[in-house]
C-alpha cells in the first residue's frame, strides 16, 4: 500500500464510503485535510504526524497549566496564605 497525497475529490469520496466524523485514511498521506462540514481543516488521524502534534500540543498545555499551578501556589505561600 503505497501513500500519496488524495485530492478533495477522492476525500470527500472516502468520507461518503466510510463516515464523515474522523478521517482515518492509511493511504493518504495528507497531515491535514479539509472538514467535512463547514470551514476549516482537520487532521488526518492514520498518518503519525497527527498523533505527534496532537501529544505535543497536549504535553504543552498539561506543563503550562501545573507551572501556572505552582506560580499560584508560591504566591500564596510568599503571602502568608499558606493553605493548612
Amino acid at each position: 500500500m503505497e501513500k500519496r497525497k488524495w485530492t478533495k475529490e477522492e476525500i470527500r469520496e472516502y468520507r461518503k464510503e466510510h463516515g464523515a466524523f474522523f478521517y482515518n485514511n492509511k493511504e493518504d498521506s495528507n497531515f491535514l485535510v479539509p472538514k467535512p462540514y463547514g470551514i476549516g481543516w482537520t487532521v488526518n488521524w492514520a498518518n503519525p504526524l497527527s498523533w505527534f502534534f496532537v501529544s505535543v500540543l497536549t504535553g504543552f498545555l498539561i506543563v503550562r497549566a501545573f507551572s501556572k499551578m505552582r506560580l499560584m501556589y508560591e504566591k500564596t505561600k510568599l503571602n502568608g496564605d499558606e493553605l493548612k
